[in-house]
């Protein structure tokens, strides 16, 4: 390590660069630099989520200020920049909703961040009410048992968005082999099939399988000069096994942690 003195301050939702180094710092060229944008740059997750710590103290604290036994009455996920707080909703937890609140801006408030009221909202889940997060829409729903249980799917923006991808990409190879098309949709369906199946996305899997498949069928179709999907001509299993299209879309729950042994002599 040099013994070159620095500071760096991370200070987001600004929009310049206050002091610029014209050369590499040397022992005799101590420096300050301030970084006050940050936002859609690959370290802004990393930066974010460092800034913010504070926040999560706070909130864990509320966790366990509000904890009775093993229930929890006030959880949260934060991705960057990106937040939900959720509360219980007994009514006689409406005053956590207002403390957390006010809490939670003056946090924020410390560190000179605004929230973004355009994008922030009170919903109530037992109402019908709905939230996005990370790509995910999560609302509640009537399980077979008559029991409320949470349901996350992708949100239709980002289907809308997979959809009109896939189909730039046929567009612009509407006279290319098969394979060639294939080599290019396989990869983007295996990054977004991977990041949505932890999620209740088998119906909305279904659709994309389904609306994939159909395109492949009249892209084959529109070589050979011919209209239809050729359903007669070629089955399912040829498409998948021979042609090689992506066909992987199995949901997959996380693995319940387990307890691990303590070591003899721990």
């Amino acid at each position: 390590m040099s013994s070159v003195p620095y500071d760096i301050n991370i200070l987001p939702l600004k929009a310049k660069v206050k002091q610029r180094v014209s050369s590499s710092p040397t022992r005799y060229y101590p420096f300050k630099l301030e970084i006050t944008f940050c936002v859609r740059g690959v370290i802004s997750p990393l930066l974010s989520n460092v800034y913010l710590n504070e926040v999560d103290r706070m909130l864990e604290k509320a966790i366990a200020t509000t904890r009775r036994g093993k229930y929890t009455h006030v959880q949260y996920a934060r991705f960057a920049d990106d937040m939900v707080i959720l509360i219980d909703s007994h009514p006689r937890h409406d005053w956590l909703m207002r403390a957390v609140d006010k809490r939670l801006r003056e946090e924020l408030a410390k560190l000179r961040v605004e929230i973004n009221e355009d994008k922030s909202r009170t919903i109530d889940l037992r109402t019908g009410g709905t939230f996005a997060f990370l790509g995910f829409e999560y609302r509640l729903v009537l399980g077979r048992n008559q029991k409320w249980r949470p349901q996350f799917v992708p949100k239709m923006k980002k289907r809308t968005a997979l959809f009109a991808k896939l189909r730039e990409v046929f567009r612009q190879h509407v006279s290319q082999p098969v394979e060639a098309v294939i080599k290019v949709i396989n990869p983007i369906l295996r990054g977004w099939v991977n990041y949505f199946r932890i999620g209740h996305s088998g119906r909305c899997f279904s659709k994309v399988k389904d609306w994939v498949e159909m395109k492949m069928r009249r892209h084959l179709m529109r070589a050979r000069l011919r209209k239809g999907k050729g359903w007669k001509r070629w089955s399912t299993e040829w498409i998948y096994r021979m042609l090689g299209l992506y066909n992987d879309y199995r949901l997959r729950r996380p693995a319940l942690a387990r307890a691990v042994p303590v070591p003899v002599g721990v």
